[in-house]
Order: C-alpha cells, then structure tokens, then sequence
C-alpha cells in the first residue's frame, strides 16, 4: 500500500450466535476510517461456511464501492474466529469489543457486553482493554437466558421492549438457567403477566451483570455491546443496577466485527484515526 493512500480492513466476529462483519474503508491522505459495509448471518453448525458468507457479502459490497483493486486483510474475533477462512490475524473478544465500542463511541469507559454465551463487564481506556471481568460459566448470565424467556413468552426483542415499557416485574432468583425455566413455568401458571416475567427477566441479568462489575472500576461514558446493544429496556435495567448510565449503542452488535476491521486495517498500514 503506498504511504498516504486508502486503508482498508475486513473484520469477523464469529460468536456463538451470530456470525457478524464490518468493512472498513479510509479515504486516504489522513482521513478517518469509515464503516463501508456490515453484514450477519446466523452461525449455524458450520462456523467456517458461515465466516466465508459473511467474507463474501462484505467483499461483494467493496466490489459495489470499487474497492476490488485493494488487498483487503482480514482479522477475526469471537468463539469460531481460528475457522475463519483468510485470515490474517486474530484477537480476543475483549480486545475486538473495547476497540469497536470506542470506534462507534469515542472515549467510551466501559462496555458491558451480552453475549450468546457469555457475559462481558470491559473497562475501556483509549480504545484498549484495561481490566474485565467475564461470566462464561453459567448461562443464566448471558444473552441465552434471555433467549429462553423469550421461547417461552413468544417474544422478540421487539416484543421485549413493549413489554419493558410497562416497568412491571416479578422476582426471578434462580441462578441457573435450567431451574430458571422452571421458575418461569411456575410463575405462569400463577397468572404472573408476560410483562411482568420479561421485567423480572431484564433485572435478574442486569443484577448479574453488577455482580461482575463490582469487582471493576466503572465509569461513564458506558454502553452496550453485543445482540442486544440497541435495547434501552435493557440499558435502563443495567443503569439501574451498576449506578451509571449505561447507553444502547446503535451497530453495537457489530463491535466485535469493527473492532476486528480497526486491527486488519492497521496490519495493512499505519493507524488511522478511527471514528465514523
């Protein structure tokens, strides 16, 4: 690449959910990067498929924006990130989120990541990963546990939102996903409202999540990331919960995938400023 000319990366955030990515494009000469495309797909059983049709939407939109003379480098993060097919580097979901996060929300302090399989409190200081705190042991603390309320409640996180704007909830204490359905089925066949459970559902994972931000130094700015960044039902909840305000970051579920795109860029040339 010559010096002063366009940076270019392609990121992948291969989570146990979703596949998701981001192309990054600069203009050149000193300008900033910019998010040229984003694409998801679910994982499925065959995470490197999946990778390789996320690679191929993104490189199709680089074809639609004549970047296909450019050597687009890639870089993976999440569960599946060692499948991803041409990849040139590697970097963990803590890193990928804090650098993406800050991408999307310049001097972000901390992001709280939900994720299919685990749960993520980052302290973030100029786009870097400081300290953090994971709960990967129990689903109960992650996106999954959510995931089982709304199989149950047939819902969405559309349909979770509604439901969270009435500010009605019941006490969920159950710890355990499993004995958590359980709980659920009891609490329906006691007439407890759809509502009411999907509150008490968004307040049990935001406790959580305070749990493992105890342990850190928390600090405003602070945003979501992961599937469900933009929910302000959820954000409310967790503002609650860690005594700061806790923003929905909107494309938050790709901060993985961007910050993967920040770390391929700079592999094919000198850091550019990274902000939209």
């Amino acid at each position: 690449m010559k010096s002063g000319g366009p940076v270019y990366g392609l990121g992948i955030d291969s989570g146990s959910s979703f596949c998701k990515g981001a192309l990054l494009v600069s203009g050149g000469e000193g300008r900033g990067l910019r998010i040229e495309a984003l694409a998801s797909r679910p994982s499925g059983w065959d995470v490197a498929a999946t990778g390789a049709r996320v690679l191929e939407a993104l490189r199709k939109a680089a074809g639609a924006a004549d970047l296909n003379g450019a050597r687009l480098p890639v870089a993976a993060t999440g569960y599946g990130r060692e499948q991803i097919p041409c990849c040139s580097d590697a970097l963990s979901e803590i890193s990928a989120h804090a650098a993406g996060a800050d991408f999307l929300c310049p001097g972000v302090r901390t992001v709280v990541d939900i994720g299919g399989q685990d749960c993520k409190v980052i302290v973030v200081e100029g786009g870097k990963a400081r300290d953090f705190q994971m709960n990967d042991k129990c689903a109960a603390g992650s996106g999954r546990f959510l995931e089982l309320v709304f199989s149950r409640l047939d819902a969405d996180p559309a349909v979770m939102e509604a439901l969270l704007t009435e500010g009605r909830s019941v006490s969920i204490d159950s710890t355990c996903a499993v004995f958590a359905e359980s709980e659920l089925v009891g609490l329906l066949a006691q007439g407890a409202s759809r509502p009411e459970i999907m509150g008490g559902a968004v307040a049990a994972l935001a406790s959580r999540v305070a749990s493992l931000a105890a342990r850190l130094s928390v600090s405003e700015p602070a945003v979501l990331s992961g599937g469900l960044a933009e929910s302000p039902g959820l954000a409310r909840a967790l503002s609650s919960a860690l005594g700061v305000t806790v923003r929905p970051l909107r494309r938050g579920t790709y901060s993985g995938a961007i910050g993967a795109a920040l770390r391929a860029a700079q592999s094919d040339g000198p850091p550019a400023a990274a902000n939209e």
